[in-house]
Formats: structure tokens, sequence, C-alpha cells
């Protein structure tokens, strides 16, 4: 008797762990779109004539791509008519993130990024050229909702004389979620324990019935 009990509850054990095993087979891993916040300061160095405004942003991933422009724009550049010089300097520009949390290097929950553009004259159309020498940031986070990464691209910009221009971005990225099991997992794996649960009452009878002769 009691080599047959042992008997059943290797089968049960080995029948669990062929279920766990197609269960993690059969699991899938989800990618979910990331949400970007935060907001930008800059500073202008050697053209007087070039002001910045910062702005606060909010962007989220569609398809792995997102945008940062129009209300969630990086910020505004103006650049007045005078005086009429020559200009040539450059931009600091700060990109402080608030989410998502967890990301590499940052102090907390932000990390503050800075990307540095050149300035130049363009004299063909009078204004100046804004050329930014590392325009993409790459950025790795890790928080409860999962790990993932994001790429922040900002464009290069013309900015005409007695007019103002939006500073955008681009970005990419996705973060990763626990990997959940299909519908098939779980259809094998009630299926395995009805079969066991089955099986355990068959045994069962029989005992009580040899019992009972």
């Amino acid at each position: 008797m009691k080599t047959a009990i042992s008997g059943l509850v290797k089968s049960v054990l080995l029948g669990l762990a062929f279920l766990l095993i197609v269960g993690a087979s059969h699991s899938i891993a989800r990618a979910d779109e990331v949400t970007i916040t935060g907001s930008t300061t800059g500073s202008i160095s050697g053209v007087p004539q070039l002001t910045f405004t910062g702005n606060d942003f909010a962007g989220t991933t569609a398809l792995g791509v997102g945008s940062l422009s129009g209300a969630n724009s990086l910020g505004t550049l103006f650049l007045s008519t005078g005086p009429l010089q020559s200009v040539a300097g450059t931009l600091t520009l700060n990109v402080t993130f608030s989410a998502p949390t967890g990301i590499a290097g940052g102090q907390g929950t932000t990390y503050t990024a800075t990307i540095l553009g050149s300035i130049s004259p363009n004299v063909n159309v009078g204004g100046v050229n804004i050329h930014f020498a590392q325009p993409t940031q790459v950025f790795t986070f890790s928080n409860s909702f999962g790990a993932g990464t994001f790429s922040l691209t900002v464009p290069d910009l013309f900015v005409q004389s007695g007019q103002s221009a939006t500073l955008t971005a681009g970005f990419i990225g996705q973060q990763g979620a626990p990997a959940i099991p299909e519908p098939m997992t779980l259809v094998l794996l009630g299926t395995g324990l009805t079969g066991i649960a089955a099986k355990l009452r068959q045994r069962k009878r029989r005992e009580k019935k040899a019992l009972t002769e």
C-alpha cells in the first residue's frame, strides 16, 4: 500500500512539474509603452539676441515612438532683430525627468540630461542655426512597473530674426512587464489538475472496494 501511494505521489509531482514547464514555455513577455514627464531650462551664451523659455512636457510612446511637440515641446526660442551683428554662441539645454522613475545615474526620482547646441548665423535667410552635436541621449530605468529604456533625440533648429521657434524632440523605447501565461497554458494547467484529482478519486474507490470484499 505504501508503495502504491508513493508511486501516486511521484506521478502527481511529475505531472505538476510538466505543467509548470509547459506554462513557462508558453508564457509571453509584455512590452509596455514608456511615459515620460519633466521640464526644461536653458541658458544661452554669446548671442544676446536669442532667448530661451523652458516648458513642462509629457509624452507616451505609441508603437514604440513618441513625440514632444506643441504644448509638450521642450521650450521656445526667440530671436530679436537687433542689434544687427553676426552671432555665434552656445545653447545649454537641461532636461529634467520626473518620470519614469529610477533612471540610471539619477538622484532619487529625477534625472537631468544636459544637451549642448552650437549657434551660428544663417546669412541666406536671416536668422540662426542651432546644431546639437550629440542630439540623442539614451536612458535606462527600473521601477515597480518593470525595467526599460528610451532614447530622446533633439533635432537641429532654425530661428528666423524677429520670430520664435519651438524646440521639439522625438523618443523611442519600451519597458517590460512580468511575463503572463497565455490562455492555452491556463487551460492545460486546469485540465492537468482535474485529471490528477480524478485519478486520486478512482484510487480511493478501488481501495475502499478492496477492503469491503
